[in-house]
């Protein structure tokens, strides 16, 4: 039997069916986030405004969820990657050099890598709504 001719299928770009699933890169979920985030009518019935982070049942690859931000809430972000659907939030890391703050406004999609604590607070008067997504 000749083996040189047998194909090395763990070398083949399929990994099978039984093969353990890989977590999304940062950039597939941010392209993902920013997929969502053009389709409104898919997920703006979803919002809630109590409170209650709302699941967004549309990348099976994913977990992505919507938070509403009454006027003050402040939290820490789980995600890895986010986007501001309307209003703004503020960022606020806490470094080796001290407490910097940064405003993410509509329409910018954020990732994060990790590293140094933050948080996110809503600085405005009025609710901001949040796209957030982390791989499974």
């Amino acid at each position: 039997m000749n083996l040189s001719v047998i194909p090395d299928l763990t070398m083949q770009g399929d990994a099978g069916p039984h093969a353990p699933a890989r977590a999304l890169t940062v950039g597939r979920l941010a392209g993902l986030v920013r997929e969502v985030a053009a389709r409104p009518g898919d997920w703006w019935h979803l919002v809630r405004f109590d409170g209650v982070p709302v699941p967004v049942p549309l990348a099976a690859e994913c977990e992505l969820w919507l938070s509403a931000w009454p006027p003050g809430h402040r939290a820490v972000p789980g995600a890895r990657v986010l986007a501001v659907l309307a209003g703004e939030l503020a960022e606020r890391t806490i470094t080796g050099q001290g407490v910097a703050e940064r405003t993410l406004r509509a329409n910018r999609v954020q990732v994060y890598a990790g590293g140094h604590p933050r948080e996110l607070v809503n600085p405005g008067p009025a609710y901001a709504i949040s796209l957030h997504a982390t791989s499974r």
